[in-house]
């Protein structure tokens, strides 16, 4: 890990310069009711969800100027879905949602594979690297409903491997790299107030606070192969009244990410380009991706679809599990 943050340090100089360019561009779903982005790959494909006009979430692919509802015969069309990751070869992971428990999931040439932990309540696939290495993480309830605890893994050609921080009482792997490094968030339990931000790698974790002031809550939520981490972060007050900002962590050095007049701004992917995505909230606090790619003035643009080919019926459940999300996976869905 001191190898990519050296690295990342030696970057800083010209990643700063590129950014300083940026141009925010606002990616919606057309005819949808919400889009969010959850992850680019070194091929610009962008993955997330939308919503459609019955208010059902749906995983989506992004790609070459086209919105592809991933799956949309299968149960991520028919039920709550939403994609996370996805690898160069196109390998999408996310999670899936009926009326008990939550699911990860795996599409990869157009097969889809369900992941469950063993003897968790929910399963929540969060990234995937070129190896086929998923991270993510699974939670606890118990008989009366009450969340015990979240805790982390990671998955690979079949076998589930715990990841949880040291001491923590709840481990949130987000994003994970070719190296094999993980980044996500940690804190002490359910209802804890603060949490950090870490990197694990080798077995190595390193906790950190994104350096702005008041910080409470850091969250990582992805790493490219040159070891820059995009983030969200909040203050007590921000995290208490859903506000809150991105973040670019380049070694120790962090930029704030805000989407021109947004509520809140989350960041949760970017690749070898620097191209970054993640979600903002308008005042309203309807849901928009947003892409930043480093250099470029314009944004690209997209083919219309027609209203038809939405593929959800009025019959979907746009609710998904029974037993009610608790406050930090509702932000996961951010």
């Amino acid at each position: 890990m001191k190898k990519l943050a050296l690295l990342a340090a030696v970057l800083f100089a010209s990643v700063t310069f590129a950014y300083a360019q940026y141009t925010y561009c606002s990616i919606d779903y057309p005819a949808g009711f919400g889009t969010r982005l959850k992850g680019i790959n070194d091929n610009s494909q962008m993955i997330g969800s939308y919503v459609d006009q019955y208010g059902n979430e749906h995983a989506l692919l992004v790609q070459n100027g086209k919105f592809i509802p991933l799956a949309p015969n299968t149960i991520l069309g028919t039920e709550y879905s939403v994609g996370y990751k996805s690898n160069d070869r196109g390998d999408v992971v996310g999670w899936v949602c009926d009326d008990i428990a939550c699911h990860g999931f795996l599409l990869s040439k157009g097969v889809l594979t369900i992941l469950d932990y063993p003897g968790a309540s929910d399963t929540y696939a969060a990234s995937i690297n070129e190896f086929g290495t998923i991270v993510g993480y699974w939670d606890l309830y118990d008989a009366q409903g009450d969340l015990l605890y979240e805790q982390g893994f990671t998955y690979k050609k079949g076998n589930f491997t715990e990841l949880t921080y040291p001491g923590s009482g709840d481990t949130f792997p987000v994003g994970n790299n070719d190296f094999n490094a993980v980044v996500g968030i940690w804190d002490t339990g359910p209802t804890a107030p603060t949490g950090q931000g870490f990197v694990e790698w080798l077995g190595q974790f390193i906790s950190f606070q994104a350096g702005f002031p008041d910080v409470a809550v850091t969250q990582a939520d992805g790493i490219n192969d040159l070891g820059l981490i995009v983030g969200q972060e909040y203050t007590s007050y921000e995290y208490d009244n859903n506000q809150g900002h991105g973040f670019l962590a380049v070694g120790r050095f962090f930029t704030q990410l805000n989407y021109p007049g947004a509520m809140e701004t989350t960041a949760w992917g970017i690749n070898m380009a620097g191209q970054m995505v993640g979600s903002w909230y308008d005042q309203g606090f309807g849901a928009h991706g947003w892409l930043i790619r480093p250099g470029k003035k314009t944004c690209p643009k997209f083919q219309v679809l027609e209203p038809r080919q939405l593929s959800s019926t009025p019959n979907a459940r746009a609710s998904g599990r029974k037993i009610s999300v608790p406050a930090r996976l509702q932000r996961m869905s951010k």
